[in-house]
């Protein structure tokens, strides 16, 4: 699946109430309302992808201040410049691919760590990310889903994951760290 060039529609329950954030941009970032969002090193919203210290931190949702907008862009801005709205909490259906090991979708799948691929889609498997930048946790699967309620509107090419990026340790600046020793 290649990452979003259009708003999508992403299916989404709400977990907890107050779940939106408006978190600034990185500069000339393009994100899709429905799509991944990540933080980049900086601290900044980028559209998600398998990239190297990207951490999942919602999924971009209407802006109450201006409900037409489908597109977050800030091509041409500097980091900050424009902020997104976001969901940070809740579960979401994403697209599944697994590129490398060609998994397809398995009932042994449930409760596995979802990880990015792009803005729209996750694998399972640590194999199909370079990254393993984590989305979350899978919480329903289509089979399961379809068997038990076959006017579901779930496509049999998604998963549904519980939000979640991988906590970190925050370090700072290692330069500034000051250590003071006892003296005896």
């Amino acid at each position: 699946m290649a990452a979003l060039t259009a708003a999508r529609n992403t299916w989404h329950e709400r977990t907890r109430m107050g779940d939106t954030l408006r978190v600034p941009m990185a500069a000339d970032a393009v994100i899709y309302q429905g799509g991944m969002v990540c933080a980049d090193a900086d601290g900044y919203a980028v559209a998600a992808a398998d990239t190297a210290n990207y951490k999942v931190v919602g999924v971009a949702c209407e802006d109450p201040q201006n409900p037409a907008r489908s597109i977050y862009d800030n091509d041409g801005g500097d980091d900050g410049a424009m902020y997104v709205v976001m969901r940070c909490a809740g579960r979401f259906r994403f697209d599944y691919a697994a590129p490398l090991t060609g998994t397809p979708i398995d009932q042994d799948m449930m409760c596995a760590k979802a990880y990015v691929q792009d803005d729209q889609t996750v694998s399972v498997h640590r194999f199909d990310s370079v990254n393993d930048v984590r989305a979350g946790t899978v919480v329903r699967l289509p089979a399961m889903t379809l068997a038990l309620d076959p006017q579901a509107e779930f496509d049999s090419d998604e998963i549904e994951i519980e939000l979640g990026g991988e906590p970190f340790d925050y370090e700072g600046d290692a330069s500034t760290t000051t250590t003071t020793t006892e003296q005896s």
